[in-house]
């Protein structure tokens, strides 16, 4: 037990996956007896006071991500990370203060690039040491590269929520000289025993960041009206609650706790979401198939992991302009269920040892 070690944890507010895969670090820490605080900012604080609402909680910044289209998305991109540097600016003023006020013996950031301290040893989280963009853009990830990588020196260490294999991120996760370590699938899901009866036909996990958020909430909602299939639409806002609300075949919420989202995914025949990672590592821990991927667009990231899941030939991907419904579901059918190393329970718990006990 380590009653007096204090740990500051700081996901990113990018849509809820950042905050969702700092649930089980969160819970080994609290396991070891540590004390542990969150510090971020919107839908991610939502979700997190509702998970872990005796956790002490600061709010900071928030980046405010936007996408762009292919042929704005370098353009996007280059104002963006001008945006960005201003956040990391102010957060890390926060972060100075928080930490000035309050002791910590450990700082986790989850992409927050301002979330160190040359005070406090502080650790970065990422699956993305190095941006993978498509052919024609590929000139600009050597710049893009090292700013990212330079940014994540200035934390003592980083962590990567993946296999030492690399079997989920594939060249985003090449550590590049960087010191890291691999901390294995972060979900907040465990794969139970027993079957559940399937109470829906699809299940609709809606998120990411706006505009794009509505605009795949709007493509599901009216594909759905003719699909004569039971529906749950989970719309990834912590903010409406979690009150399951029905009309006909189509039910919708804002939001699900882990156990009742883990729940409604057993229960679900068919999963249509974003590739994120985060969605991926559950969907992996939970050894679910049946999946339909739909990357955000103008998010290399998750193009490259829709289409390096479906090579790995577990889910079906389809661009967000050319989903169709029924399509996607039938073409889901021809793919496996993919396993998860059993190496993967340690990992975590190796890299929090070695903090707690250097």
């Amino acid at each position: 037990m380590n009653p007096e070690f204090s740990v500051l944890i700081t996901p990113l507010d990018w849509g809820l996956g950042h905050a969702t895969r700092c649930i089980p670090v969160i819970t080994e820490f609290l396991k070891r007896g540590c004390k542990v605080s969150i510090a971020t900012t919107g839908g991610a604080l939502d979700l997190l006071k509702k998970e872990v609402p005796q956790l002490t909680f600061f709010e900071l910044v928030s980046y405010k991500a936007e996408y762009a289209t292919d042929d704005q998305l370098l353009v996007k991109l280059f104002f963006q990370s001008l945006k960005f540097m201003a956040a990391i600016r102010k957060e890390h003023r926060q972060l100075k203060k928080i930490v000035g006020e309050h002791r910590f013996d450990l700082i986790v950031s989850d992409n927050r690039f301002g979330c160190y301290s040359k005070n406090v040893r502080s650790i970065f989280v990422t699956h993305q040491i190095n941006f993978v963009f498509k052919p024609s853009m590929q000139w600009a990830e050597g710049m893009f590269n090292y700013w990212n990588q330079q940014k994540i020196k200035k934390f003592d260490h980083c962590w990567i929520p993946d296999l030492p294999d690399q079997k989920f991120s594939g060249e985003l996760s090449t550590p590049k000289g960087l010191p890291v370590s691999f901390i294995g699938i972060l979900s907040r899901f465990k794969k139970r025993s027993g079957v559940l009866d399937k109470k829906y036909d699809l299940l609709a996990l809606i998120s990411g960041p706006e505009p794009q958020r509505s605009i795949f909430e709007k493509i599901i909602r009216d594909q759905s009206v003719n699909l004569n299939k039971r529906i749950l639409l989970v719309k990834g806002k912590p903010e409406e609650g979690e009150i399951i609300s029905i009309e006909g075949l189509i039910s919708e919420v804002g939001h699900l706790k882990a156990d009742e989202l883990q729940e409604a995914i057993e229960a679900s025949e068919f999963i249509i979401c974003r590739s994120g990672y985060s969605s991926i590592m559950d969907l992996a821990m939970m050894r679910t198939n049946n999946i339909i991927f739909v990357p955000t667009p103008g998010q290399p990231e998750q193009e490259y992991l829709a289409k390096k899941m479906q090579a790995m030939n577990w889910a079906y991907a389809i661009d967000q302009d050319k989903l169709d419904i029924i399509r996607a579901i039938n073409e889901s059918k021809n793919y496996i269920v993919l396993e998860v190393d059993e190496s993967n329970n340690v990992l975590l718990s190796k890299a929090i040892e070695a903090e707690l006990n250097p």
